[in-house]
C-alpha cells in the first residue's frame, strides 16, 4: 500500500470515528469526565488518593491534555484535547507500519485503518489506546531498534501494567536480550521509584488491590453463563454499577464462576511461565514469528480469564496484532492473517456489544437475549483467539527448539556431506 493511499484511508475511516465521537456515540466519553473531575479535586484529595485504579505514570498522561485545557483557560476543551492526542498516536502508529513494516506491511496498515472505527469512538475515548499502540511499538521494532521496543515496553507497562505480560517475549531472543532486560529494568525502576516518592507505596500498588476486590464484570468471559441465565430469567441474578465504575452480575453461582477465574488465572500464569522459559532456551533460534504469537497468547489468555473485561481492551490485542504481522515472515503470514480477521470481526461484535446495545445488557428488555447471545458469542471467539495463539506459540517455539553450540557449529553440510569450510 502506498503512502498516499494509506494517509486516503486513514482520513476517510478516522473521519467516521469523529463523527460517532461527536454524534451517536457521544456518551461514551463518560471515561473522560471522570479523569477530569477526579484531576480538578486533586488539591482536595492529594495524589495519592486520586484515579487509584490506574498506575501514577497512566495519571500522569490523562492530566496533560487537562493541564493543557487548563493552563489556556479552557477546561470544557478537555475532551476534544484527549480526542487530538488520541489521533496523533494512532496516526504515528500507522507511519510506524509503513514504515518499519516487511512484507506483511500491506495487510497490517490494512488491519489498523479497519480496527479503529470497528471499535468505534471507543478507540479515541478510552487512554488503552496509548499502551496499546506502545505494545505494539515494542513488537514492531524489536529487531531493528531493540532498545525503542524495550522502552516502548517499559512504558507501557508504566501506564497499565498489563503490558509486562509482553516483556518476557520481548527478551527471550539472545541478541538483544541485554539491551532489552537493561531498558525495562532501569525504566522500571525509575517509574517506581517516581511513584514512591510523589505518592507512596500504597498508590504504588494501588491498580492491583484495586482489581483484587472488583465482582464480575458483566463482559467478561467467565461472566457468560450467569449473562445467559439473566437473559432468560432476570429475577434470579442482579445487574447493577459498582463502586468500581463498571456494571457487575451477582447472584447465585456467581461465586463459583470468580473461583473459576482465579484457578485459571493460576493455569495461564504456569503455561506462560513454561512458554516464557521454553522461549529463552530457544535463543537467537527464536524467530519474531514466535515472540509474536507468545505475546498474543499471553495477553488473550490474560483477558479470557479475567474477571474483568471492557470493549477497550481490544485496543491490547489489535496493535500488537498490526505489529506482528508487519514484521512477520511470509511464510508464517497465512495463519496470522486468518487470526487477524477473526480479531477483526471480534471488534466489530465488541461494538455491537457496546455501546450500541449495551442498554439490553445492564437492564433487561425485549432485546436482552438477543444481546446476551451476540455477547456469548463474542466471548467465544476470544476464547478461540487465546486458545488458537497459545497452540501456534507452542508449534513454533517447538520447531525451533534451543539453539547450542556456536555459529560454526551450526554451519551447513557441505555438498559433499562433510563439512563446509570456514574462514578461521
Amino acid at each position: 500500500m502506498s503512502r498516499t493511499w494509506a494517509a486516503l484511508l486513514w482520513l476517510l475511516s478516522r473521519g467516521l470515528v469523529l463523527w460517532l465521537f461527536f454524534g451517536p456515540e457521544a456518551w461514551v466519553t463518560g471515561d473522560v469526565a471522570y479523569f477530569a473531575n477526579s484531576l480538578t479535586q486533586v488539591p482536595d484529595n492529594g495524589l495519592a488518593a486520586t484515579l487509584v485504579e490506574y498506575p501514577l505514570p497512566g495519571v500522569a498522561l490523562v492530566a496533560f491534555p487537562w493541564a493543557v485545557s487548563e493552563w489556556v483557560g479552557r477546561p470544557d476543551l478537555y475532551a476534544e484535547l484527549v480526542l487530538v492526542l488520541a489521533a496523533l498516536t494512532d496516526a504515528a502508529f500507522t507511519v510506524l507500519l509503513h514504515r518499519f513494516g516487511r512484507s506483511g506491511r500491506a495487510v497490517a496498515l490494512w488491519l489498523w485503518l479497519l480496527a479503529v472505527p470497528l471499535l468505534g469512538a471507543t478507540t479515541y475515548a478510552r487512554f488503552d489506546l496509548v499502551p496499546g499502540i506502545l505494545a505494539g511499538v515494542a513488537v514492531l521494532l524489536l529487531v531493528e531498534r531493540p532498545r525503542v521496543a524495550a522502552a516502548a515496553g517499559a512504558v507501557a507497562t508504566g501506564l497499565k501494567l498489563w503490558p509486562a505480560l509482553l516483556l518476557p517475549a520481548l527478551a527471550a531472543r539472545s541478541r538483544g536480550r541485554r539491551a532489552v532486560v537493561g531498558t525495562v529494568a532501569v525504566l522500571g525502576v525509575l517509574l517506581a521509584f517516581a511513584s514512591l516518592a510523589l505518592a507512596g507505596w500504597s498508590r504504588l500498588v494501588s491498580p492491583l488491590t484495586w482489581q483484587a476486590d472488583r465482582g464480575l464484570q458483566i463482559e467478561s468471559v467467565l461472566a457468560t453463563p450467569a449473562m445467559l441465565a439473566w437473559a432468560w430469567a432476570p429475577d434470579q441474578l442482579a445487574i447493577g454499577y459498582s463502586d468500581y465504575n463498571a456494571y457487575q452480575v451477582s447472584g447465585p453461582g456467581v461465586s463459583a464462576l470468580l473461583g473459576a477465574s482465579n484457578v485459571l488465572t493460576v493455569l495461564l500464569v504456569v503455561a506462560l511461565v513454561v512458554l516464557w522459559a521454553r522461549a529463552w532456551r530457544a535463543g537467537d533460534g527464536l524467530g519474531v514469528d514466535a515472540v509474536v504469537w507468545t505475546c498474543l497468547a499471553a495477553v488473550s489468555g490474560f483477558m479470557v480469564t479475567s474477571k474483568v473485561l471492557s470493549p477497550q481492551y481490544l485496543l491490547w490485542l489489535l496493535p500488537v496484532a498490526a505489529a506482528g504481522l508487519a514484521v512477520s515472515e511470509t511464510r508464517a503470514q497465512r495463519d496470522l492473517r486468518r487470526w487477524g480477521a477473526v480479531l477483526l470481526a471480534t471488534t466489530g461484535v465488541t461494538h455491537l456489544v457496546f455501546p450500541v446495545y449495551y442498554g439490553a445488557l445492564t437492564q433487561h428488555t425485549e432485546q436482552s437475549v438477543a444481546v446476551v447471545l451476540l455477547l456469548a458469542a463474542r466471548n467465544l471467539a476470544l476464547v478461540w483467539l487465546s486458545v488458537w495463539a497459545g497452540r501456534r506459540a507452542w508449534a513454533v517455539q517447538r520447531r525451533v527448539g534451543p539453539q547450542r553450540g556456536s555459529e560454526l557449529d551450526r554451519q551447513p553440510a557441505a555438498p559433499n556431506g562433510k563439512d563446509a569450510p570456514t574462514l578461521r
